[in-house]
């Protein structure tokens, strides 16, 4: 070993290196010196021993060396005869010595050679010594054979005026006593303890300042370094060794943990350093470290001892030498390193046996369930009864806590330790409702037991619909409806939420079943009145239903395939803001509990609601969200409702490339379904704004095809006629457009005012002026009401086009402008583009400038304000406005000067054109 690397190792081990050195120089008057080196695993013993060793040498010492080991430590005179082979004997005496080493008189362990024997192995040493001191040394004296030590202290009372020092190397922990074989020793002169403590702070900075590293270096990694691994001069130079080849260094292979909090790095070098801390000493080190790391944190020893079966005092004794030797802090180990080596090595059936006993003991104690489920989980489950109920508590917990992949893990442990039919088939449904959470195509492999669990007789009702619901969502509409038709043969009585997630389920079905057919539009058969009534009193409760799951819904518990269903029912029925509410709501407790597909779903939704709020930002917004935590292929038959409205958004949006991609990538042949037209009427529309109306009218027609075959066909669901006659307008055909629009608005409802107003935009195109300009007017005023802001904005635009035709100027000017920034604030640039080049609008730096804000408070406008600011907004000047409602000019101008100041703005011409809708006098 090399002299200098020892004496850089021996921080904070300077007096006791003086100390033997002292002994050393004074053995030759005063004769033998015998030394105790003890201390904790790692604390750098051996190397003392070697450095002491090193200096005899340099100073004619005879160095005689030898060390215990632990499996030979049954083999009589093991580390007698190392120290004596090492002498180089001539052959008799070295046939002499092998013989009293071979000596087997006794099998007791108290046998000791005769006088005459001891009197010749003492007078070998002497000779070989030859008037020099003699040093002997023995390592690990824990593992020294007992035959070995008895004769060598022997020996040494035969050299007693001599000069040797003997230095014994121990293992010991803070509770150990000196070993008894030197019991004659201790309260000698000639005898010293010397006990070698892990470094201190200011040890560990000597250290690091010793390997040459800047003072600001050792100042920032001493008390990490210290942390990791207790003043441990073993664990310190592994730690050392990988901090040196950290990523991002040359040479940093191997290293597999990295903390950027405290600069440790650990890698191979830490980790063999503490398997050795484990498996070099006391084996009941390694069985109380291999418990205490299945626990989990810190325990007791009475609960090592409950859980190993060992008895206290040797439980307390490893506990003790493990925090000694560096590898524990306050009962928990320093480093996750630490805790890894100590199970590292344990075959999987001992360490699941250890696992399952961790659970017993934790349940007893009362512990948290899911505290025990993920010692039940590491075990691989058990039998035991006891288990499927914290298993099922556990994961109840964690869901409570935000995290459902856990939950799914237990449920998963708790349906293979199960052994009850019955019990079983009702974990895997919550197994199949939390694994859904994470995402829709981890519950396919559920599906068969579940299907299993319905012909048993083993599901319960709400577990039959929620089953019929997955495998719609799957394409599998005959299963589903199959399973549904379960509920109907056994005539159970739901409860009122019952009963409304079933009526849910039905509609999903509806929504989701394959189309079949591809009948002629004109062989599609129309609903009469009388089934009109029946669908619209069912879609009346549909709606009820739908209110009705979600106030009662909680995301851990609900069928997720209803509360989708339920927010759909809200959105088709143009109930959108208690829809957006509702997304809002369950949106903040999808995230608390990390449930990816609630998130997704939930966003679906509220993109569509931002469609048919002509909100295009918010509806690519949260499209593409939707799709994006929840990828394609997880969305089943549903795919079609967030792909069309990113496809629509981003086609009205103007960006044709990112929609013709969207386009080609959807594979329509899989999702021939209602919510699949939604998709096909979008690229539909995606088509007609690429100027190619005869794709679109194919799609359209197609769309209106399947509606009508599925008796879907309502505006309300997909108003798919208004963009075939925009289809019909394109190729020059005016008389169809009016057509397919009429026969919308017999089919539309009055109150839905956005398929209203849509229509009668369209409408107004196919007709001549001055006709046209009236109808736009109307559509304007519905539209206004629909709280559509794209169709508003489009109506708007027309109106002012139709205007300026008519050669009305002034009242082309502030539609036009209104319509133009209506179409900046929801996203549609083509629009945008549109007015912006045609020159009907003004303060277009003021505009580029403004922020996107929310509409207009009318609410502080009088009525005699709103009057007159509604005839502003239309174009009229101050003198006109006196004559319409027979007030005086001065009047109309403070009544102005009121409005400007009440909604903020500047001039006549930043009035918002909603004042035309909200304040004109015939209305």
């Amino acid at each position: 070993m090399d002299r200098g690397a020892i004496l850089v190792i021996l921080v904070e081990r300077c007096i006791e290196l003086r100390i033997l050195k002292r002994m050393l120089d004074e053995c030759a008057p005063t004769g033998r010196q015998v030394a105790l080196v003890a201390g904790p695993g790692g604390a750098g013993k051996t190397t003392l021993l070697s450095a002491f060793a090193e200096y005899a040498k340099g100073a004619g010492a005879l160095v005689l060396g030898s060390s215990g080991a632990r499996s030979e430590q049954g083999h009589h005179f093991g580390v007698l005869g190392q120290m004596y082979r090492s002498i180089g004997l001539g052959a008799d005496r070295e046939e002499r010595l092998e013989g009293i080493l071979a000596s087997r008189h006794v099998d007791s362990g108290d046998y000791s050679p005769g006088a005459d024997v001891l009197d010749e192995l003492a007078g070998i040493l002497l000779e070989a010594a030859d008037g020099r001191p003699l040093v002997l040394t023995v390592d690990d004296m824990q593992y020294a054979d007992p035959a070995s030590l008895r004769t060598l202290l022997l020996i040494l009372r035969r050299l007693a005026s001599s000069p040797v020092v003997t230095v014994f190397a121990e293992w010991r922990t803070s509770s150990s006593q000196p070993p008894v074989v030197l019991a004659e020793c201790i309260k000698e002169p000639y005898f010293q303890l010397l006990n070698v403590e892990p470094f201190s702070l200011g040890g560990v900075s000597d250290w690091l300042r010793q390997r040459r590293l800047g003072e600001a270096a050792v100042e920032r990694l001493a008390p990490s370094f210290l942390a990791a691994t207790g003043g441990s001069p073993l664990l310190l130079q592994a730690l050392y060794q990988d901090h040196l080849h950290r990523p991002g260094e040359p040479g940093s292979v191997g290293v597999e943990r990295v903390s950027t909090a405290d600069e440790v790095s650990t890698g191979a070098h830490f980790d063999v350093a503490v398997e050795a801390c484990l498996h070099r000493w006391d084996p009941r080190l390694l069985d109380v470290a291999r418990g205490l790391a299945v626990l989990g944190g810190p325990a007791s020893t009475a609960v090592l001892v409950r859980l190993l079966d060992g008895e206290h005092r040797a439980v307390a004794e490893a506990l003790s030498a493990l925090t000694d030797t560096g590898l524990l802090r306050s009962g928990w180990f320093r480093h996750p390193a630490a805790r890894a080596a100590a199970l590292r090595g344990l075959d999987g059936k001992a360490l699941a046996l250890l696992h399952e006993r961790t659970a017993l003991l934790l349940h007893h104690d009362g512990a948290v369930p899911s505290k025990v489920a993920e010692r039940l989980v590491s075990a691989g489950g058990t039998a035991a009864k006891w288990s499927v109920d914290v298993l099922r508590g556990a994961a109840r917990q964690v869901m409570g806590e935000g995290d459902p992949g856990r939950a799914a893990e237990f449920l998963e442990a708790a349906r293979r330790a199960s052994g009850d039919d019955q019990e079983r088939a009702a974990v895997t449904g919550a197994l199949a409702r939390v694994s859904w959470l994470l995402k829709p195509s981890a519950v396919t492999s559920l599906l068969g037991p579940l299907n299993s669990a319905l012909e048993d007789g083993n599901l319960d009702d709400r577990s039959i619909v929620m089953l019929s619901t997955f495998l719609a969502w799957e394409g599998r509409a005959e299963e589903a409806a199959a399973v549904l038709a379960r509920v109907d043969a056994r005539q159970y009585e739901f409860d009122l939420a019952g009963a409304a997630e079933l009526t849910l389920a039905r509609q999903w079905l509806r929504w989701v079943s394959p189309l079949k057919g591809t009948d002629r539009a004109d062989e599609a058969m129309t609903p009469n009145r009388a089934e009109r009534a029946v669908a619209c009193h069912s879609w009346n409760e549909l709606v009820k239903s739908a209110q009705q799951v979600l106030e009662c819904c909680r995301l851990t518990d609900a069928l997720p395939v209803t509360v989708l269903a339920a927010l759909l029912a809200l959105t088709y029925d143009n109930r959108l803001d208690e829809a957006q509410r509702w997304c809002e709501t369950l949106g903040m407790e999808a995230e608390a509990h990390q449930a990816a597909t609630w998130v997704a779903i939930l966003a679906a939704v509220q993109g569509l609601v931002a469609i048919r709020r002509g909100d295009l930002i918010d509806a690519e917004l949260h499209s593409r969200r939707a799709l994006t935590v929840m990828p394609q292929h997880n969305w089943g038959a549903a795919l079609g409702l967030p792909l069309s409205s990113l496809v629509h958004a981003t086609t009205a949006m103007g960006r044709m490339d990112e929609a013709q991609t969207l386009v080609k990538e959807a594979l329509s042949e899989v999702h021939q379904n209602p919510l699949w037209l939604q998709f096909l009427r979008a690229r539909g529309r995606f088509y007609l704004e690429g100027d190619r109306p005869y794709a679109a009218l194919a799609d359209l027609q197609a769309c209106g095809r399947f509606l009508a075959r599925c008796d879907l066909d309502h505006p309300n669901f997909i108003p798919w006629r208004s963009d075939l006659a925009e289809a019909w307008l394109r190729l020059g055909d005016p008389l169809k457009a009016r057509a397919v629009i009429e026969k919308q608005l017999t089919l539309a409802n009055v109150e839905d005012k956005r398929v209203y107003g849509c229509s009668l935009r369209i409408m107004a195109a196919t007709m001549d002026l001055p006709a046209r300009v009236s109808l736009l007017r109307d559509a304007v005023k519905v539209l206004f009401e629909s709280g559509d802001q794209l169709e508003l904005a489009m109506a708007l635009a027309d109106a002012s086009d139709a205007e300026l035709e008519c050669g009305r100027f002034a009242e082309s000017r502030p539609s036009a402008h209104q319509a133009k920034k209506m179409a900046k604030f929801c996203g549609a640039e083509p629009l945008y583009w549109r007015l912006q080049n045609s020159g009907g609008a003004e303060d277009d730096a003021d505009e580029a400038a403004a922020p996107r804000r929310a509409p207009y408070d009318f609410t502080s406008l009088s009525e005699a304000e709103r009057k007159v600011a509604a005839l502003a907004a239309q174009g009229r000047s101050n003198r006109e406005i006196s004559r319409t409602l027979f007030i005086t000019v001065s009047t109309v101008e403070q009544h102005l000067t009121k409005v400007y100041r009440k909604l903020r703005v500047s001039r006549r011409s930043n009035l918002p054109v909603e004042l035309y809708l909200v304040g004109s006098a015939d209305r």
